[in-house]
């Protein structure tokens, strides 16, 4: 089955402009459970949520604060894993992801990354219909080997 999200207008904070982007309604879950959204960034290697939401949903912050790049160069994180949850009323997928808690006080949506997310899903961009469509990759079970 396939998921399809079409892209919803949000304000662009540094411009002060509504732009149209890929957000696709998810819950995620540490102690506690939100439904948010997230934008599938396919130049992110992980994950990245801001302080605030991982504080609300209780992610364990403990690990020693690493160095994060992206696109507005270095910032400080905290590596850590939530769980995802996806779908619509036919099919729905939940599964754990690492993420990037960053410690800057910027407010931004979640930003779905490569591992752990796009490794789950073909992801589709559909610039011209305003829409992304995510279709979940079979994983084929291990040969056993018999002797």
């Amino acid at each position: 089955m396939v998921l399809v999200y079409k892209y919803k207008k949000i304000e662009n904070r540094p411009i002060n402009e509504k732009t149209k982007t890929p957000l696709i309604p998810i819950t995620i879950r540490g102690n506690i459970s939100i439904d948010t959204t997230g934008i599938p960034d396919s130049g992110a290697d992980v994950t990245a949520i801001p302080l605030g939401m991982a504080e609300a949903i209780g992610l364990d912050l403990s690990a020693k604060k690493e160095k994060c790049v992206g696109v507005g160069g270095w910032v400080d994180s905290i590596p850590s894993s939530m769980y995802i949850r996806l779908g619509n009323e036919h099919e729905n997928y939940t599964f754990l992801i690492p993420v990037k808690v960053i410690l800057d006080k910027y407010e931004f949506p979640i930003l779905l990354g490569r591992q752990g997310f796009f490794n789950q899903f073909v992801v589709s961009f559909d610039e011209s219909e305003e829409k992304v469509t995510l279709k979940k990759k079979n994983k084929s079970p291990k040969l056993k080997h018999q002797l």
